[in-house]
């Protein structure tokens, strides 16, 4: 029950971080963000054994360009590409049970297109600041921390069947059931205050937020025991550190932008 509480708590001041300075400024929400993104950098980092700056400072140039509105959503066509490279092998990496030794090269990418440009995409999903979308961040978050919490609460009161047993015993089939019903319901509410896209629209993104933030969360796990760890720092009491906490929103983040923007992309 302790437990619980200081998780509680400390997962309140998080929330209470973001939605705060997404309803204040748009300034304040790029720092915010990015604050929390560098410390996920770093702390990956030191799971993967791992030293460079270099993707830290790229990933602080390229939010740059975008708050001042020097790169357009077509433009970032080539992040969003290198990122799915970088996802694609932690997905291979995932299911193929094998032993893979990281270098210097494929871990600085790691940090740079899995981490930095995850984390860059958490902000992209506002716009720039020539139109902050207060609405499309709101509904990223909502559904993130839905999904998560109530995976979290069904796992810990009705888990028996392992999702993934290898990667995250805790982890049940039950708990994500949950999230994903919740998930469900949360669009539905959300809807009817933001009714410009179709239930469809909505029930496609819930599903596919509640699927990729899953993957997110194995993919941090499989991290962890590549590095024999059980979190990834302890800034964050309760939920361990920064890229524990932002694992699944790092990884979904990307996806969601391209679900945002999709027609910029085909059209």
């Amino acid at each position: 029950m302790k437990e619980l509480y200081i998780r509680g708590i400390s997962g309140l001041l998080y929330v209470a971080l973001i939605l705060g300075s997404v309803f204040f400024d748009q300034l304040l929400y790029t720092i915010v963000i990015l604050v929390f993104s560098s410390l996920a950098m770093i702390e990956f980092q030191r799971l993967v054994n791992h030293k460079s700056y270099m993707p830290i400072a790229l990933v602080i140039l390229l939010v740059y360009n975008f708050y001042q509105s020097k790169i357009d959503t077509p433009e970032l066509q080539y992040p969003l590409i290198s990122v799915f490279m970088a996802h694609s092998f932690l997905m291979y990496w995932l299911f193929s049970n094998k032993a893979i030794q990281l270098g210097y090269l494929p871990k600085t990418l790691l940090t740079l297109f899995y981490i930095g440009m995850g984390c860059f995409f958490i902000i992209a999903l506002g716009g720039n600041a020539d139109q902050f979308q207060t609405k499309n961040v709101l509904l990223f978050f909502v559904l993130i921390w839905t999904n998560n919490s109530f995976a979290y609460l069904a796992g810990r009161k009705l888990g028996k069947n392992p999702l993934f047993y290898r990667v995250s015993p805790k982890k049940t089939w039950e708990g994500f059931i949950g999230g994903l019903i919740f998930t469900f319901i949360v669009t539905y509410i959300f809807q009817n205050f933001y009714p410009e896209q179709s239930m469809g629209s909505y029930i496609t993104v819930a599903f596919l937020t509640s699927v990729l933030a899953t993957f997110g969360d194995l993919i941090q796990s499989q991290f962890k025991r590549y590095a024999k760890v059980k979190d990834s720092g302890s800034l964050i009491p309760g939920h361990g550190g920064f890229f524990d906490r932002m694992d699944s929103a790092i990884f979904v983040a990307p996806w969601f932008y391209l679900l945002l923007n999709f027609k910029e992309y085909v059209s």
